[in-house]
């Protein structure tokens, strides 16, 4: 008589399941052997419809950094044969011509540099290079506007987040990379910062938009990573080049900054510290700079000197160079004409080209031997200088009070804190020509918010009444 017992043993061996009245057979190890692979084969095809639909969506959506996206291309064509690395803002990607310094020092030189580019990145962007290269000298810029505040102020509210993005969208995956974009993660930044089209909900919708940014990627030059627009190209090794000079109606700039005791924050001093450490661990030389800038920018910055001062003294305590090519004296860097510079903190081609040939003679040297060049301070940089003016700028209160909503503040920037008297004459676009003062020593005056116009100075010496040093013209 064939029993439950027979069908259990008939089915232990072809691998059924009976119940204890002998129903309900199934196969169950072959369900053991088919359920993990096709759960598997489910998960692969849902992560490859997720992915193609983040790429697809960002295909239609980011527009957020050609710059990024050509220049982390070219470095990783580039890697495995950099040499000397140049790392910080866009003072880095503007000012020095790594061209010029292959031919001067017969190795390859590379600006691995982004807008803005705050210690944190500039520690990861390290690494990832480092990684990949045998770095014979490294070369930290320090541009003040991104070493002084943390994470975002109020006067440009830009996070960290925001300006890495330049770099983690188009850096390969690995640790380095990830580490890096918890270092700029918050609650609030977490989805814009691993899917770059969230940061484009305003855009949900606009066919236009999506329109425009699919032809852009169509382009020969999207293709080829090329970058140019009227004013700037982007040039191989992390260089932009740029023909454009500065004009005196240009010469406005503001609101300035107060430097106080000690300015660097402390996010941007423990990473500049772990990217000298980083670099002394491995023995990789190490140099601290910064480009020149025009003077109307720095004489904005009030106390400047305090922001030397503290970065002199970390490069002190760690045994390393340190240049601020703002205090270079006139007589070796003849740099500071509108010719020279872009705006009022890059240099052109032109003025490009001058500083990185100083820049190259100063780096090659030892420290000692370049003390000849350099002013102590900006202080006295401006004391030995010849009387000028460099433009107008719109000053914040040193005390916090509140600004006046009718009115905003201006002040003329020169080099002299006395002994220069001023003719200030407004010529509003809408109106009549007003002066606002006839040759006095005051550099304060007000000019109603909202106005457009032209601003004239007119600048002498008191014990030269008619030697007048400068007129300029200036857009306010």
């Amino acid at each position: 008589m064939y029993t439950i017992n027979n069908k259990k043993e008939n089915a232990n061996r072809y691998g059924l399941s009976f119940d204890n009245k002998g129903n309900g057979m199934q196969r169950q190890k072959c369900f053991k052997a088919i359920d993990p692979i096709g759960k598997f084969i489910g998960i692969m095809a849902a992560v490859a419809v997720f992915t193609g639909i983040i790429f697809w969506l960002n295909y239609i959506y980011v527009t957020e950094s050609d710059w990024g996206r050509i220049l982390w291309h070219d470095y990783y064509e580039d890697r495995g044969k950099i040499d000397n690395l140049y790392l910080g803002s866009s003072h880095v990607f503007c000012d020095i011509n790594p061209q010029i310094l292959d031919e001067l020092n017969g190795e390859y030189n590379f600006n691995l540099a982004s807008g803005s580019q705050r210690m944190n990145s500039t520690f990861y962007l390290l690494r990832e290079a480092d990684r990949d290269n045998e770095l014979s000298h490294v070369f930290v810029e320090m541009f003040y506007m991104c070493s002084i505040y943390d994470d975002s102020y109020d006067a440009d509210p830009v996070d960290d987040a925001h300006l890495a993005w330049c770099n983690t969208d188009y850096m390969k995956p690995s640790i380095n990379k990830w580490e890096y974009m918890l270092s700029v993660a918050k609650w609030g930044n977490c989805v814009e910062l691993c899917l770059p089209f969230a940061r484009y909900r305003s855009k949900l919708g606009d066919w236009d938009y999506v329109k425009d940014t699919i032809d852009h990627k169509g382009t020969e030059d999207y293709h080829s990573y090329q970058f140019h627009d009227e004013n700037v190209t982007y040039m191989k090794q992390g260089r932009s080049a740029s023909a454009k000079e500065l004009s005196d109606e240009r010469r406005h700039y503001g609101p300035n900054r107060i430097m106080k005791k000690n300015p660097l924050s402390d996010k941007s001093k423990q990473y500049l510290q772990m990217t000298i450490q980083y670099c002394q661990e491995r023995e990789i030389p190490i140099t601290l700079y910064v480009t020149p800038m025009d003077d109307l920018r720095l004489i904005s910055t009030l106390n400047y000197d305090n922001y030397v001062d503290e970065v002199r003294e970390i490069a002190d305590k760690y045994g390393i160079p340190f240049y601020d090519f703002n205090l270079v004296k006139e007589e070796y860097l003849p740099i500071h004409y509108n010719k020279y510079f872009r705006d009022l903190h890059h240099l052109n081609d032109a003025g490009a080209e001058i500083f990185t040939r100083f820049f190259y003679q100063v780096v090659s040297q030892e420290e000692s031997e370049n003390a000849e060049y350099f002013h102590e301070s900006y202080a006295e940089k401006l004391r030995e200088s010849a009387p000028a003016i460099y433009g107008i700028y719109f000053r914040n209160s040193e005390d916090g009070a509140e600004p006046s909503e009718a009115y905003k503040t201006v002040w003329v920037a020169s080099n002299r804190e006395e002994g220069m008297e001023y003719r200030i004459i407004l010529t509003p676009s809408e109106g009549e020509q007003y002066m606002i003062q006839d040759f006095e020593q005051n550099k304060e005056f007000t000019v109603p918010e909202g106005e457009t116009g032209i601003c004239t100075i007119v600048a002498r010496m008191t014990d030269a009444p008619n030697d007048v040093v400068q007129t300029m013209e200036i857009d306010y």
